[in-house]
């Protein structure tokens, strides 16, 4: 078999031990090769290349993906004498590289034999990375020669919902390679190690407040800082606080603290002399520290995972760390789960019910007891404060199967109680040697599948599970933006059509040649066409303005339509108006639009549409759609009246008042001056004309404060000081 492996890189940690692992020298049954963006080598006699374009990038062009492609088979083919018979992916939709994750959706579709091993989901809790790899709809192909291999029956089970089938489903759970450190020598008193990188699901604030629970004579330690900044900024303040009000814990203490007099600073020297090994993660795919600690022979103490299977006596694990609900003002929670929730769906371009929000509270309010793993950190600092008394101390609660009891008795008991040596006992599924003929059974199975038809899993049914209410986790949410703010406008609202969407002229009009399109489409919804659809639509129109009493008036197609097909009043006509306009009106996205508008969202600006449109507009408009803040979708056809009355800026106005912004503090965006911007400023508007593409330029004198040619200049504008032409 020639196996070529293909990963991010082979740094230290994380998948790259799994490879390290996993891998079987070269022999003749079985040639392998790792491919990776970047390598650390020292000391390494692994068949490595590395090829350019495969870590870390943002890049996910078809160009891209089939040159980086080319790469990868050359590479595999001069270091194995041939193409690969089987590829082998970790981790490739993951949003690290949009362009691998689409060379190795092309790989499976010309009908390669391909492993994707996820470890990890982009949309489980990270949404940056969701939003780069979105782009690549077809990320999850099907054939018979494609498998995923899941580390735990959580991802496995999703996915099969979402329609993989069992037979391309396979459970793969990573090897074990820690061994015990000898010798061993732990401290006299409890010392109780994470060896974690301190990022945000960790769940640092829950190891501070275990600190403070805990005996007076325990340590706590957390044995490493996080690399990414956003992270680093929350372990940072973590450990700020934490010389204040939980002096028992110490944060990055790897090569940098010694843990005790006389000793080294090294890890290993922190593991010698840990009693105990913690961990309060919220999110783990595998959560190797758990059976690491086993083989460590260091018992384990903390939050247990529901979708974690393994079988662990040497641990002694809560549920949930419960405080009483009254500690935290409901409205305060309620404001903090808006906040973030209005971030969470900006950031997987999802539109945010009210429904959802108060679903969301009652989930986590429950029978008045919160947890406190899934609070926010500037709502878990404050519980901390409040358990530095003595009394108040004793309030929390560990919850475990259904049962209570103070935490800080609990931890009283875990950190002396004894541990029977049977109790670390590592099950032969978790050895290399097992996982490693686990590996090889699946690459054989894989070599005797024909290939077969292709499909591809449709990505919302596998991002759905994470946004139900039930799901919902502060400390997997999207973090607050940083560093400047485009706060140079406080809400920007867009025009569509001309602006947003390349489209023709809009209005209704005789049209034989849309009539042959529109005509088939109104008989599949089970009405009699009439025999020319658009005269009879443009007579409804003319018929609908000549008896209006307002200038500027404006029809719902929806309603147009069951007049034109004699439809009952209570008739549903969005699919049909939808339908037929796309066939009769066939738009596409301005480029860029969508990119530059991202940015904004991500960044917390709130967005807004003020146009001349219909029922099928937010459809047309995508991934854009998406991002739009309901309340602020100012749509010509609910209110009767279209543009440029001042009605429709008047009505956005008091909506943009709700949220405490006035028009001069808003830019609207149009490419009309005198449907856009004329009347936009004389509501008292920023303004800026679009002019970015041949279709959008409109006639007509109007005073702009600032031009858009470009929608790569938006971020920019958006955070500019200084006023445009």
């Amino acid at each position: 078999m020639r196996i070529a492996i293909v990963h991010y890189h082979l740094g230290p940690g994380g998948v790259a031990e799994v490879i390290r692992a996993t891998w079987r020298s070269p022999d003749e049954a079985c040639r392998q090769v790792i491919l990776v963006g970047k390598a650390s080598t020292d000391g390494e006699s692994l068949p490595l290349r590395v090829v350019d374009g495969l870590g870390y990038g943002d890049e996910v062009s078809l160009a891209a993906a089939e040159s980086l492609l080319e790469r990868m088979r050359r590479a595999a083919e001069e270091a194995l004498g041939g193409p690969p018979e089987i590829w082998h992916f970790h981790n490739h939709s993951l949003g690290k590289n949009p362009a691998l994750t689409r060379a190795a959706a092309m790989l499976a579709a010309s009908g390669e034999r391909v492993l994707f091993h996820l470890h990890d989901l982009a949309e489980d809790g990270r949404p940056t990375l969701y939003q780069k790899v979105r782009r690549v709809s077809e990320r999850f192909p099907v054939t018979p020669r494609v498998r995923y291999a899941f580390l735990n029956p959580r991802d496995r089970d999703l996915f099969l919902h979402a329609g993989l089938p069992a037979e391309n489903a396979l459970l793969l759970p990573n090897p074990i390679t820690a061994r015990p450190m000898v010798p061993s020598t732990p401290s006299r008193t409890p010392l109780i190690l994470a060896p974690i990188r301190g990022i945000r699901r960790k769940n640092l604030g829950e190891l501070v407040l275990l600190s403070v629970l805990s005996p007076v004579a325990t340590r706590f330690a957390i044995s490493r800082a996080p690399r990414d900044p956003a992270d680093r900024r929350i372990h940072d303040r973590w450990k700020l606080f934490a010389r204040e009000f939980a002096r028992r814990i110490e944060f990055e203490v790897a090569d940098r603290l010694a843990p005790d007099e006389g000793e080294t600073s090294d890890f290993n020297a922190w593991l010698r002399h840990a009693t105990h090994i913690a961990g309060t993660s919220v999110a783990e795919g595998f959560g190797l520290p758990f059976l690491e600690s086993a083989a460590w022979r260091k018992p384990f103490i903390g939050r247990r995972l529901a979708h974690l299977e393994h079988e662990l006596p040497h641990a002694r694990l809560y549920d949930r760390l419960l405080i009483p609900a009254d500690w935290i003002a409901r409205s305060v929670l309620t404001d903090h789960l808006r906040v973030t929730l209005e971030r969470n769906h900006r950031a997987w371009l999802k539109p945010l019910p009210q429904s959802h929000i108060d679903a969301t509270l009652d989930h986590m309010w429950g029978d008045g007891w919160l947890d406190f793993g899934n609070l926010p950190e500037a709502l878990q600092q404050g519980v901390i404060e409040r358990c530095s008394d003595a009394e108040e101390r004793k309030i929390p609660l560990v919850e475990t199967a259904g049962i209570r009891e103070s935490a800080a008795a609990w931890l009283d008991r875990v950190v002396v109680e004894t541990v029977s040596d049977e109790a670390f006992t590592l099950p032969e599924s978790s050895s290399p040697d097992h996982c490693r003929k686990r590996l090889t059974e699946v690459y054989r199975n894989l070599l005797a599948v024909p290939s077969g038809d292709l499909r591809f899993i449709d990505p919302e049914h596998v991002l759905a599970p994470f946004l139900r209410a039930q799901a919902f986790h502060f400390l997997l949410s999207a973090p607050e933006p940083q560093g400047r703010r485009p706060d140079r406008f406080r809400a920007v609202i867009f025009d569509v059509y001309g602006t947003l969407l390349i489209a023709p002229p809009g209005a209704v009009r005789p049209d034989p040649a849309a009539d042959a399109r529109l005509r088939p489409i109104i008989a599949r919804f089970g009405h009699t066409p009439p025999p020319s659809p658009t005269t009879a639509l443009a007579a409804a129109v003319a018929r609908h303005h000549q008896s209006a009493r307002i200038p500027h008036p404006e029809v719902d197609l929806r309603a147009l339509w069951r007049e034109v097909l004699d439809l009952p009043p209570d008739h549903d006509t969005t699919a049909l108006v939808i339908a037929t306009e796309d066939a009769r009106l066939p738009t596409r996205p301005m480029p860029g639009a969508e990119h530059a508008i991202s940015q904004l969202a991500a960044a917390g600006v709130p967005l807004g549409l003020l146009s001349n449109a219909q029922c099928n507009t937010l459809h047309s408009l995508g991934g854009i759609g998406d991002l739009i803040d309901t309340d602020l979708a100012v749509l010509s056809y609910r209110f009767g009246v279209a543009k440029p009355s001042p009605e429709l800026f008047g009505i956005l106005t008091e909506r943009l008042a709700a949220l405490g912004i006035a028009p001069g503090q808003c830019l609207f965006i149009g490419n009309d001056p005198l449907m856009d911007i004329a009347p936009a400023s004389a509501a008292g508007y920023l303004t800026a004309l679009f002019t970015g593409h041949p279709d959008s330029r409109r006639p007509g004198e109007s005073k702009p404060d600032f031009v858009i040619r470009d929608w790569s200049e938006l971020r920019a504008l958006a955070s500019s000081e200084t006023r445009g032409e």
